[in-house]
């Protein structure tokens, strides 16, 4: 009888594995956030696609329909674009970015680069984007005006792979400001409070959890609690779960199937 048992268990937990390794399908999801400071906007968060094939890269056309739909005013992207290298011997970096700011198109898009294109080929990254649409913003701040107000979107480079930087916010954005950046970590170079709203990937929400024993490994010298999702300290800051996979092509747990963000900002 424990024979058989412990030959359940082994064949449901592969049978998960199994499920976690195919189940590609990206969810979306919402959060609200209160912020006086930030006019009122809808902000679409795509982070760590990690491609590596040409299906994950035509899976853009899904998230396309998807966001026409929600109509967002403003398109971040948090890095990590590349999973596997051997893609580039079928399709260029140039037309990966040019995939994205098709899915952007026409909202103003931004990005940084996470520690898997630093690694890659970052010069390679940075050119890539340069010829599209999506503004790269890796240690800078940026001023737009959205709905008859003035909003600043500063990005701060990779923690993980060593390109963050503190970067004063400028006096004249106020407390309009969303700060992009890949890992976390790189928030917590800022020495006062941050302003209203913080956007993050990398940590894949742990990629692998399990119950009762939580995700294998998070590679951020973040706290816990900026790990994942929607959280509040000196700031409110979203860390995205992300699309794709690193290392291993699982995901495996409540919170780390592969999503999108939508932040509605009241």
């Amino acid at each position: 009888m424990l024979r058989a048992l412990s030959f359940i268990s082994v064949c449901a937990v592969i049978a998960v594995i199994i499920l976690a390794m195919h189940d590609t399908t990206a969810t979306l999801k919402r959060w609200i956030v209160e912020d006086p400071d930030l006019p009122p906007l809808k902000v679409a968060v795509f982070a760590d696609f990690h491609f590596s094939s040409l299906r994950d890269v035509q899976a853009l056309a899904d998230l396309k329909r998807q966001i026409i739909v929600e109509a967002p005013d403003v398109v971040l992207f948090a890095g990590d674009y590349l999973g596997n290298p051997s893609l580039l011997n079928q399709i260029s970096r140039i037309e990966i970015a040019t995939g994205l700011a098709a899915l952007a198109h026409p909202r103003p898009a931004f990005a940084v680069l996470g520690n898997h294109d630093n690694w890659d080929a970052r010069d390679a990254w940075l050119a890539a984007f340069a010829s599209t649409a999506i503004r790269v913003l890796e240690n800078k701040t940026v001023t737009l005006d959205i709905a008859d107000q003035t909003l600043c979107i500063r990005g701060i480079g990779d923690a993980y792979s060593g390109y963050a930087e503190r970067t004063p916010i400028p006096d004249a954005c106020g407390g309009a400001v969303i700060t992009l950046t890949h890992d976390p970590a790189g928030l917590l170079l800022d020495e006062t409070p941050l302003a209203s709203l913080s956007v993050a990937g990398h940590t894949h929400c742990g990629q692998i959890a399990f119950p009762w024993l939580g995700a294998l490994i998070i590679p951020t010298s973040a706290p816990p609690d900026m790990h994942c999702g929607l959280y509040q300290k000196n700031h409110v800051g979203l860390t995205s779960a992300g699309l794709g996979a690193s290392i291993v092509p699982i995901r495996l747990g409540p919170d780390t199937a592969p999503s999108w963000d939508i932040l509605e900002i009241n």
